[in-house]
């Protein structure tokens, strides 16, 4: 019930959220057909003495049915490479929202100190869906207040903008209309920033959605992408093929693929993450392997 509470919530602020897509026009953006890759420089990260430390700031869809946190550890650990991963986290909300849900972690968080003078050496920021699409102004302060916070005693942390995609059929028209919105306010956004990139994560899932490398995006006639909730949570095809994507925007390779994941059980109230076979839980890991290999 609670999986079911939130996407309905979710779904209800998109819906109403995109009632006249020129108004979210942003001025700094990208057009239909244009790639973030050309209009984002990578930020480039600090030197780190030991661990270096991840920090996700997000919301359901960061974490919900799979977990971009725990896969890239996972990644990370099979890889040999000394990673910290922490998270901020609460469901359907926005970035102001989330810091103030976990205002003692977060000021714990931000207070610590490292030795090579920055204590986080990335951000993941992902802001809520129709802060996302409708209110770019918002969009830029909740990502700004926490890049602050951050740069107090991170002050060479590389940001990326976590790059949404919108609850709509990928052939649809409102996916037409709408996702490029997304795209160019995200792309505005990490402009703004300073050493700030944008993760494409939306032209990661286009690529499956068009069958590239002999994927196939529907079993059984559902989507194995995305949940059908009216927020359209990754499933573990998604996350798997995107948190690659991570990992290679990250340290600049492509990670082996160890056997087992952490992955989703399913979509019901009982299931939960746990670490499982990959073939199991991901119905085409090597054609979502070279899709990700292919954005490197």
């Amino acid at each position: 019930m609670k999986k079911i509470l939130l996407s309905a919530f979710i779904g209800a602020l998109i819906l109403t959220s995109c009632g006249d897509k020129n108004k979210t026009a942003g001025t700094d953006g990208a057009t239909e057909g244009t790639t973030s890759k050309e209009l984002v420089a990578k930020p480039t990260p600090p030197k780190a003495e030991g661990p270096v430390r991840v920090l996700f700031v997000g919301n359901s869809h960061t974490e919900y049915f799979a977990s971009f946190p725990k896969m890239l550890e996972a990644l990370a650990k099979e890889n040999n490479k000394e990673v910290e991963v922490k998270s901020l986290l609460a469901m359907g909300v926005s970035i102001d929202k989330i810091i103030g849900a976990n205002k003692k972690d977060a000021d714990k968080l931000f207070g610590k100190t490292d030795k090579d003078g920055n204590y986080f050496d990335y951000v993941i920021l992902q802001e809520a869906t129709p802060v996302a699409i409708q209110e770019l102004d918002k969009y830029k302060t909740n990502t700004k207040n926490v890049h602050d916070q951050v740069i107090t005693n991170s002050p060479g942390v590389a940001t990326y903008i976590y790059g949404l995609t919108v609850p709509f059929e990928y052939n649809g028209a409102d996916y037409k209309d709408y996702q490029p919105l997304l795209v160019e306010n995200g792309v505005a956004v990490a402009k703004a920033l300073p050493n700030t990139g944008y993760l494409d994560f939306s032209s990661v899932l286009g690529a499956a959605y068009e069958g590239k490398e002999g994927y196939t995006a529907t079993k059984d006639g559902k989507d194995v992408l995305r949940h059908t909730d009216s927020s359209r949570h990754m499933l573990n095809d998604a996350v798997f093929v995107n948190s690659i994507v991570l990992y290679q925007t990250l340290f600049g390779e492509t990670p082996k693929i160890p056997q087992q994941l952490p992955l989703s059980t399913g979509t019901g109230d009982s299931d939960n993450i746990k670490v499982m076979n990959v073939k199991d839980g991901v119905s085409n890991p090597d054609a979502l392997f070279k899709i990700a290999a292919s954005f490197k």
